[in-house]
């Protein structure tokens, strides 16, 4: 998900199935979700290296492993104060409201990044308490600018930290449309997702698997490179279109926010549409 300097956010993905509206008729689409995340990180001092895993359908995480003193892993409870070492700091926050009736959410903060890693059931889930994990990333500096101590520009990568280019241009890739799809796969009661972003990505898909889920090393990887450049958009072949204006770091997004599967872009474009008639 996100490859910068001292910093590697990883998700597992895993397929679940969930029912559209009525109006769709209740149709079940079999989709993929983020439902686990893995951060390695390395403090900015001693270069000690910290993991966090979240993994709220198989409890009790979050653990944070790597702190001083060594020992079991540490366990996260929401409320409890942040686990601070040095310029990072976890944390666990229970938030009311939204979707599902609130979220978990997974708190990690560097010198340079903010994470935010959120917990919630999957809507209208076929499997009753199922979760999924929404990503927000936010820079705390321009993450184009140089990278101690090289004092050279790493770029930041990954599938969503790629988008981090500085070029004000936004790539739209391929997304499912389940109109399409129900047509394309025999108009019956279901339907398989497949897009997979391509035309916004650097490469494929696979280019971006780790070798295991506390990876830090692929084919795009920033994490302990001295400089790196910028993608070259061009070369892309999604939709490429202005970026929204943000007030975030210099030659950054403000924010980037990645939430799987439900009631991502297409459901809420097709929310007005009549249903395929059968």
């Amino acid at each position: 998900m996100l490859s910068h300097t001292n910093i590697s956010v990883n998700g597992a993905w895993e397929m679940a199935s969930f029912l559209l509206p009525l109006h769709w008729g209740g149709m079940k689409v079999r989709g993929s979700f983020v439902t686990d995340a893995y951060i390695v990180v390395k403090t900015a001092s001693s270069g000690r290296t910290i993991r966090v895993e979240y993994s709220p359908n198989q409890p009790p995480t979050p653990l944070v492993h790597g702190l001083p003193g060594g020992g079991a892993a540490t366990r996260l409870h929401a409320g409890e104060p942040a686990v601070a070492v040095e310029d990072v700091r976890i944390s666990l926050e229970a938030r009311k409201g939204g979707q599902g009736g609130g979220a978990e959410v997974l708190q990690v903060s560097t010198a340079g990044w903010k994470l935010e890693a959120s917990a919630r059931l999957i809507w209208r889930s076929t499997v009753p308490g199922k979760k999924q994990i929404d990503l927000s990333l936010a820079p705390l500096r321009d993450p184009l600018g140089p990278q101690p101590p090289t004092g050279k520009m790493v770029a930041p990568h990954g599938l969503i930290g790629q988008s981090y280019d500085g070029d004000g241009i936004a790539v739209d890739g391929k997304q499912d449309k389940y109109k399409d799809l129900w047509k394309a796969q025999g108009g019956g009661h279901e339907i398989v997702t497949q897009a997979q972003a391509e035309g916004a990505i650097e490469g494929e898909g696979d280019d971006y698997k780790m070798a295991d889920f506390f990876g830090t090393d692929f084919k795009y990887s920033r994490f302990a490179v001295a400089e790196a450049p910028v993608r070259d958009v061009s070369k892309l072949t999604g939709m490429h279109r202005l970026a929204r204006p943000t007030t975030g770091a210099p030659g950054s997004a403000s924010t980037w926010k990645v939430s799987s599967g439900t009631i991502g872009d297409d459901e809420r474009e097709g929310q007005n549409e009549p249903a395929p008639s059968r």
